[in-house]
């Protein structure tokens, strides 16, 4: 299974570069963020953002890959 990672340098400008579970595992075993299971009346999953003493200090990268992996997962 491929999922795809955008990364915007400009809103107009975005690169497709292929994202796996695999090369981010690190960042997913940190469950900042994880999908619970749940749907939201429109059907769409629940993205779980526990409560993660060192949020803030997660780069944006990691964040924005974790995400990405995440919302990319067919229903």
């Amino acid at each position: 299974m491929q999922f795809f990672f955008l990364f915007t340098d400009e809103i107009m400008h975005q690169d497709i570069i292929p994202l796996y579970a695999a090369d981010i595992q690190d960042q997913l075993k940190k469950r900042f963020a994880y999908l619970s299971g749940g749907r939201g009346g429109d059907g769409c999953p629940v993205i779980t953002f526990p409560d993660y003493p060192a949020f803030s200090e997660i780069p944006e990268k990691e964040f924005q890959n974790v995400l990405t992996y995440l919302t990319s997962i067919p229903r």
